[in-house]
């Protein structure tokens, strides 16, 4: 029994921390956006119009071209990378009541 109370202790304080951290990323992410938004309004531009001259390469001489493909590319693993890593302490509690093991027992990885 102390186990199983015990597990369920740090999985409450992983979705907790997660909530902390995400309520963090959504304030950087209002924040990141006001500014974008600044941005594109002294240069009196809309986001569709950034995005068409960025996906035009004649915009570009070829290596600035091929520079901003790599880091375009970069970014997308970055991002999937991170998405993937992102803990779901749902499927953690999941995986653990699917290894039918006694509560006594320790889990060695």
């Amino acid at each position: 029994m102390f186990f199983s109370k015990d597990k369920e202790l740090n999985l409450e304080q992983g979705t907790k921390k997660n909530e902390a951290l995400l309520k963090q990323l959504l304030i950087r992410v209002d924040s990141l956006d006001r500014e974008i938004k600044i941005l594109l309004d002294e240069l009196k531009v809309t986001p569709e119009q950034v995005s068409t001259y960025l996906s035009n390469p004649d915009n570009f001489t070829p290596e600035n071209w091929e520079e901003l493909q790599k880091e375009r590319k970069a970014n997308d693993e970055k991002l999937k990378r991170e998405l993937e890593n992102i803990r779901n302490p749902s499927k953690t509690k999941k995986a653990l009541a699917d290894r039918h093991v006694a509560p006594h027992w320790l889990y060695v990885k």
